[in-house]
């Protein structure tokens, strides 16, 4: 998860280059745009790398809840912080914001979750073998 943080603060930072050929506010609104999409993820792989390994799954599911909900609300007060008092273009912070999620988008798919279960070993009668 840190990983993705890390990739989402890298696509802010060139945002904010990119941003830059458009002018100084615009670099500075794709920044803090990037920004509100990077906080709150680090928040939330801080708080789920300390969750308790003891934890049963209807725990630890519930943790997962809570955690993305406050990230969400986090979020939503981090945009109206960037709009009312920072002053950014909204249209540029958005876009920076959605640079950072792309980030999310393209780890899970490029994710390497292992294989099926439910699938068909290998060998087995309806594998794609057969």
């Amino acid at each position: 998860m840190m990983q993705v943080v890390i990739g989402q603060l890298v696509v802010t930072g060139v945002a904010a280059v990119l941003g830059a050929l458009w002018g100084m506010h615009a670099s500075y609104s794709a920044l803090v745009g990037g920004l509100v999409g990077v906080i709150p993820n680090y928040y939330l792989a801080r708080r789920l790398a300390q969750r308790q390994r003891s934890a049963s799954a209807e725990q630890a599911l519930r943790a997962i809840y809570i955690g993305e909900l406050i990230k969400i609300a986090f979020t939503a007060a981090l945009f109206v912080i960037a709009i009312m008092l920072l002053r950014v273009n909204f249209l540029v912070a958005v876009m920076g914001y959605l640079a950072t999620a792309a980030v999310h988008w393209i780890a899970f798919l490029r994710a390497d979750v292992g294989e099926n279960p439910r699938a068909p070993a290998r060998g087995e009668a309806g594998s794609a073998g057969d």
